[in-house]
């Protein structure tokens, strides 16, 4: 039962959270909700909620939250990490199941939750509370793959953080640790669920000087959460990839063509920003062409050349439909000597890496060719796919602005 001081705090303090919730003009991120760490084979983790997850106070998301955690699993694991987020400072306990991205939870390793701050500062009952993260580990452990591991952050001390001016030992600090409470006995009740305490924020009561502190904050949260979530992901590496099936699952012609209609890109003009990356896979992977090019129903359309004057060619016998199978990089030393492919007097040497969306869906590669035959190892595939990477950057920030 709520204390009479808790009933008589409520007017108040949702009038402060509805008051605070622009976060006084501070800026976030505003590109692709998505980062990287460089590597090959990468972990791939989900980032879920608000609070700390929009990325309150810098202005990419290399900064905040999910760059700092690719970096730091990264560093970890010896591995490549990619982490996409899905985030609204508006997401409450009530809302958080229903906005799981649930038709690609499948594909992640890993799912990092942090949610409640809101909650805290409305004084969400705690019944509605233990309801809604029922259901919302209920939603996540029947989607993701077995093996992926779940790390619930719990709620900060809301009186740590110095914008919403609260005494210590408040009714808001008070609750968020009863919420905290809560979530952590039902991480207990459901294996692969693990309960992390919210991460040491440094913080500043000086508006000015709150945004330069942004950065080091979200560094603890990545350095914090990486060392729980590094194990998880090194348990999940050594028992093998098949535990993830959906990594590499065959996507029908279908999905990716509604794919490709939903981008727009194809048969469009050339742009400049994917020339000039493929321009820099051509010069910095040392071969005489390289493209950006999408898989057709019956052709393959290159977005972008750089060496080659060929903008389409038959689907049939073409090495990047081979490529779009998995998402790994796809290497062929002797073109000629491979009768899985129409061989071209051009081209001998090919190193691709797929191009997807948001949602998963292969619908092209980035490759670079050569006339001549190369050893398999000739070409830097970290590379390779870091400037994948920067063509699915692209292609997000562009469908963000749509």
């Amino acid at each position: 039962m709520q204390s009479l001081r808790h009933i008589l705090s409520l007017p108040f303090l949702r009038g402060r959270y509805t008051a605070v919730g622009g976060r006084l003009g501070m800026p976030r991120p505003d590109d692709a909700p998505t980062s990287h760490a460089p590597g090959i084979d990468p972990d791939r983790v989900l980032v879920f909620g608000n609070g700390a997850a929009v990325g309150w106070g810098v202005r990419s998301h290399d900064l905040a939250l999910p760059g700092q955690l690719a970096r730091r699993v990264a560093a970890t694991t010896g591995r490549g990490t990619d982490v996409d987020l899905v985030a609204d400072p508006l997401l409450t306990i009530r809302t958080a199941a229903e906005a799981v991205p649930v038709a690609r939870l499948a594909a992640y390793d890993a799912v990092v939750v942090v949610i409640g701050m809101s909650d805290a500062l409305r004084l969400t009952s705690e019944r509605k509370w233990r309801a809604g993260m029922w259901q919302l580990l209920e939603t996540l452990t029947t989607n993701v793959h077995d093996g992926a591991g779940i790390l619930v952050v719990g709620v900060s001390t809301p009186s740590a953080i110095k914008v919403f001016n609260m005494k210590e030992g408040s009714v808001v600090d008070d609750h968020a640790a009863a919420l905290n409470a809560i979530t952590r006995e039902l991480c207990r009740t459901r294996d692969g669920v693990e309960f992390v305490a919210s991460p040491t924020t440094p913080s500043s009561p000086n508006a000015e000087t709150r945004s330069t502190l942004a950065p080091e904050l979200f560094k603890v949260w990545g350095t914090e959460l990486a060392a729980g979530l590094a194990p998880l992901l090194d348990a999940q590496f050594l028992r093998g990839r098949a535990a993830c099936p959906n990594r590499d699952r065959v996507q029908t012609e279908e999905e990716r063509l509604e794919a490709i209609r939903a981008l727009g890109i194809l048969d469009s003009p050339h742009e400049k920003r994917f020339d000039d990356i493929v321009e820099r896979a051509r010069v910095l992977l040392g071969t005489s062409g390289a493209a950006f090019s999408v898989v057709d129903r019956e052709r393959i359309w290159n977005k972008a050349l750089a060496g080659s004057a060929v903008v389409e060619s038959p689907l049939r016998g073409a090495m990047c439909a081979e490529t779009i199978k998995t998402n790994a990089p796809f290497v062929v030393s002797d073109v000629w000597h491979d009768d899985r492919f129409v061989t071209h007097p051009s081209v001998r040497f090919y190193a691709g890496h797929p191009i997807e969306t948001a949602e998963g869906i292969r619908i092209g590669a980035l490759c670079v060719t050569d006339p001549d035959p190369r050893a398999a190892d000739s070409v830097d595939l970290v590379l390779l796919r870091e400037l994948a990477l920067s063509v699915q950057k692209e292609l997000r920030k562009a469908a963000a602005l749509a």
